[in-house]
């Protein structure tokens, strides 16, 4: 048996290893203000590199959403706002991200303007 190469984690903390597309559409499709974040991770890089690469989807209070990858290293940590409401669009918007993510698609960052993850704005309280 080969080792999974992408887990998805909800907030709950269930986790899915090797989801299939359907898996991950569903997932963000449950996505509600119980139930706020998944994170996709890459369990196929180095040790070194383990819980580095990963991409997080999280609903804010008027059901925009908030993307974020991590690519290794901290200077590859980037963050991707979606205006439009998980119910109004949004979901058409964030799920090709995610889909392209998760399965290695070139060009799945291109519909949007990311930005360097800055942690003083993203964590002011530190």
């Amino acid at each position: 048996m080969t080792a999974p190469r992408l887990r998805v984690t909800d907030e709950d903390g269930e986790t899915w290893d090797d989801p299939s597309e359907q898996q991950i559409d569903r997932l963000y499709a449950g996505l509600n203000l119980r139930r706020r974040f998944l994170i996709l991770d890459r369990l196929d890089v180095p040790e070194a590199e383990s819980e580095q690469h990963y991409l997080q989807a999280a609903l804010n209070d008027d059901l925009t959403v908030v993307l974020e990858y991590r690519e290794g290293s901290g200077d590859r940590h980037y963050r991707a706002e979606v205006d439009e409401p998980s119910d109004q669009g949004g979901a058409e918007i964030v799920m090709p991200v995610l889909l392209g993510w998760a399965n290695g698609r070139p060009g799945w960052r291109d519909s949007l303007t990311w930005v360097r993850w800055d942690a003083t704005r993203e964590r002011p309280w530190n």
